[in-house]
């Protein structure tokens, strides 16, 4: 999964630190992050090859650190602005300004630290004033925190809960593909935890929701990090209960069906934790 980069080490211990030109630099406009392109992909830029397109050096450099993968530190640069983003003269040749998803592309390194950095970062960029009084804010300097320095009104990073479930009906698989999805294949039954209720809650909420049927012997399986819409997914087994007629929500759902074991494809499990769950069924393991 996402998280899983051993050997390499995740070290997001909050401090404040200088870059080195080797470090990663995230020039993050809103929406989309500056990357470079590479043999038909794309790479996170360097501090130090940055600096040196627009003839700076590192005194000049204007960011602050995030944290760091083994020895290299990921730093957000706070020279850019959404609206300097947008004009083509700031972007240097052979490089774009891209969506998110395009981490999922990357290396572990990258595709963790890129996917992370742009969650801290989107973060910031929600709360430059206070949701109290209106105040402009400042970070904090003790831990990664957003500080009204007018009312004291303190905001940490934003984590939302998700739940997904893997619904077994003896040999078969409850899948469905959401409509927001632009990856074509089918995944599972997922959505995040609301006010006042659990986990295992939620997963009985959002199945019925979703395909209209009711669940029992609800398992937790595992949790990853999912800095794509700034969540912490909580991974369930579950086994039908009753009528396994389905009832798409058609205002979530493209899809949802009963699949045979025999017919699900192998999936990738390096990156999420919908894939693993749907492997652990197809291979035959029990919850």
């Amino acid at each position: 999964m996402i998280h899983e980069i051993a050997p390499h080490v995740f070290n997001n211990e909050f401090k404040i630190a200088d870059p080195k030109p080797t470090d990663f630099i995230i020039r993050y406009d809103g929406a989309k992050t500056l990357l470079k392109k590479v043999d038909g992909g794309y790479a996170i830029p360097h501090v130090g090859e940055l600096l040196a397109l627009e003839k700076k050096s590192l005194a000049d450099f204007e960011g602050h650190y995030l944290f760091s993968i083994d020895d290299t530190a990921f730093f957000l640069d706070d020279s850019i602005t959404a609206k300097s983003a947008d004009t083509a003269s700031s972007i240097p040749a052979g490089y774009e300004y891209m969506g998110n998803r395009t981490f999922r592309t990357m290396n572990p390194v990258e595709r963790l630290g890129g996917a992370t950095a742009t969650h801290i970062a989107h973060w910031e960029s929600l709360n430059k004033f206070c949701g109290r009084c209106g105040n402009v804010t400042i970070r904090g300097d003790k831990e990664r925190s957003i500080i009204c320095p007018k009312c004291g009104n303190v905001v940490y990073p934003r984590i939302s809960p998700v739940v997904i479930v893997a619904v077994r009906n003896g040999d078969k698989l409850l899948m469905a593909h959401n409509i927001d999805n632009p990856n074509p294949r089918l995944f599972l039954i997922s959505g995040f935890v609301e006010v006042g209720e659990s986990l295992e809650q939620a997963v009985h909420r959002e199945v019925m929701e979703e395909a209209g049927l009711r669940v029992k012997n609800v398992r937790y399986f595992s949790s990853q990090p999912w800095p794509f819409s700034d969540s912490l997914i909580a991974g369930f087994t579950a086994e039908l209960d009753g009528d396994d007629t389905i009832r798409m929500q058609a205002s979530e759902l493209s899809e949802a069906l009963w699949v045979n074991r025999e017919d699900i494809p192998e999936y990738e499990t390096d990156v999420s934790i919908s894939c693993c769950l749907i492997e652990n069924f197809r291979c035959g393991y029990t919850p």
